[in-house]
């Protein structure tokens, strides 16, 4: 990613706090002690703190931010970090990870770019692992301002970040690859406005 979208993730990352939401424990179930588990654009990591503190010490907490990472550090010594670029290849072997978590971190990306994200997201899951991820909905499009510029379809930008928004038939085609064990609209609270999400569960 370049370095201006870099930097503003930093300063957001400096700026935006949260807690966990408590959007995990439903899939708490499908997930064994001593699995590898890897959060996808963690920021401050809540959900691996969530994770590790219920037993899971088997998780690696990744993010393009260097910044994001250090806080996570100073705040959980214990959780291992990654810097990790999810719009490049995955630096892991092929079905080494068992979960993979990624809470709004996959919806920046263009198609193409997102096709090759899933694409590694496949190859680097256990046989029987699974993607838990939240994603933007395109009934979240109702509420964007109209100066964002559309570069495509679902797709865009705001001046200073790329935003993609999800319909329940963009799971039909990027996900075919997969096993669906769960797939459902939410809405969200933690912003200004409602933010309306796709929840899903998804199978190698």
């Amino acid at each position: 990613m370049n370095n201006n979208l870099s930097k503003h993730w930093d300063n957001i990352h400096l700026q935006y706090n949260s807690t966990y939401d408590g959007w995990l424990d439903k899939y708490i179930k499908l997930f064994n002690k001593d699995d590898v588990i890897l959060e996808l654009g963690c920021g401050r990591a809540y959900c691996s703190k969530y994770l590790f503190d219920n037993g899971y010490k088997y998780v690696i907490a990744s993010d393009f931010s260097e910044v994001a990472l250090k806080i996570v550090t100073r705040d959980n010594q214990d959780i291992k970090t990654m810097a990790i670029d999810i719009s490049k290849p995955l630096p892991f072997a092929s079905n080494f990870i068992n979960i993979m978590i990624a809470d709004l971190s996959l919806h920046y990306f263009d198609d193409l770019t997102t096709r090759k994200i899933l694409n590694e997201i496949y190859r680097v899951l256990s046989i029987g692992g699974y993607l838990i991820a939240r994603v933007n909905s395109v009934n979240t499009l109702l509420t964007i301002p109209q100066e964002y510029n559309e570069l495509g379809k679902n797709f865009y930008y705001d001046g200073k970040m790329y935003k993609r928004f999800f319909s329940k038939e963009d799971f039909d085609i990027l996900f075919e690859k997969f096993k669906f064990y769960s797939l459902s609209e939410k809405k969200m609270d933690r912003y200004a406005k409602t933010k309306i999400l796709w929840e899903f569960c998804v199978r190698k």
